[in-house]
């Protein structure tokens, strides 16, 4: 990032005394630290507060006191193992399967089974077991039509957002987006707009666009 690190270890000058009731609390035992390098400081006070903030959050996202997230998740898992859908099946994967047919009101459990056993018995070898590898592989087969229950949820796993951050920048953008002057845009442009300012990573082709609104023709309202 360009940042100039500082050439002494912040902190470890002048130094403020410690009230006497907090001298052997946690807080205290860290503040005193005596650090003996740059590196050392960095790794303490950023590196692994970082770490252990990571692994905090996503304990409470998706292993709090709602462990619906965490449950769906690796129901979705077991449908990726091939070893799940041998002969026999195993029956833990099987109550996954009932419990995302469940979730998400499908009612064909048996069906959606005998579709993965299909897909595994036909594609043994798989270079890895992830939802986006077992797409690739049924678009390339053209076999999407055979097993609908498995593409639709595989498309769901696929999906699945874990975090708020896509909606909360939205969100974000909206008010950027929505100004006065455009109070009374339609619902499809609006759409179109946000779509435009919060995916900034979409190549856009300027002369399909061109042509686009070329064949658009007239498109003036006679009063």
């Amino acid at each position: 990032m360009a940042i100039d690190l500082p050439a002494g270890i912040p902190g470890q000058g002048r130094r403020r005394k410690m009230p006497e009731r907090y001298k052997y609390s946690a807080t205290s035992a860290t503040e005193d630290q005596q650090y003996q390098s740059l590196d050392e400081y960095y790794r303490v006070r950023v590196f692994y507060v970082f770490l252990d903030t990571i692994s905090q959050e996503l304990q409470r996202r998706f292993k709090g006191g709602d462990n619906t997230t965490w449950g769906i998740l690796n129901d979705f898992h077991c449908m990726t193992v091939l070893d799940n859908w041998k002969e026999p099946v195993n029956e833990e994967a099987f109550k996954s399967l009932q419990k995302l047919c469940q979730f998400y009101e499908l009612e064909e459990v048996d069906k959606l089974r005998l579709e993965l056993k299909i897909f595994f018995s036909s594609f043994p070898c798989l270079p890895q077991n992830t939802a986006a590898t077992m797409l690739n592989l049924m678009k390339e087969n053209n076999v999407q039509e055979i097993l609908p229950l498995m593409l639709e949820l595989l498309t769901i796993y696929a999906t699945l957002p874990v975090t708020t951050a896509t909606v909360e920048r939205t969100f974000s953008k909206i008010k950027l987006v929505k100004t006065k002057l455009r109070s009374l845009s339609s619902e499809e442009r609006l759409s179109d707009l946000l779509l435009l300012a919060v995916e900034k990573d979409i190549t856009i082709n300027n002369s399909e666009v061109i042509s686009i609104f070329k064949e658009m023709g007239h498109r003036r309202v006679l009063l």
